[in-house]
């Protein structure tokens, strides 16, 4: 990297809007207010319905149903910010894959609520 010039591996999404149209009842669980969050991507998603089921922000029998995808997804969103890090663009983005559909899961499951 020059002094000036950074070259940045980074994922981020593209419509948040697509985000609350492809998981409803994942959004309006875990962002009661969505005025108050900034950014509602796919990977800030994962992070909050992980952090809601952890720390008890929604009823116990929801977490319950969301815990082992919940901390399945928080552990692939992690890995994939690593790959990032280290310059693995193409790992990420298998990651990325596998993201979107532990999220649909928690989707189905969420949309019983």
């Amino acid at each position: 990297m020059g002094k000036l010039l950074q070259v940045r591996v980074i994922a981020w999404t593209v419509s948040e809007s697509d985000v609350e149209k492809a998981f409803p009842s994942l959004w309006k669980l875990v962002w009661q207010d969505p005025q108050v969050i900034q950014k509602k991507g796919v990977l800030e998603l994962t992070g909050a319905v992980f952090d809601a089921v952890r720390v008890g922000l929604i009823d116990a029998d929801k977490a319950a149903a969301l815990k082992d995808g919940a901390e399945k997804a928080e552990g692939i969103r992690l890995d994939i910010e690593k790959r990032l890090g280290e310059w693995k663009p193409g790992e990420a983005d298998k990651l990325i894959y596998q993201l979107e559909d532990l999220l649909e899961s928690l989707e189905e499951i969420a949309s019983q609520f």
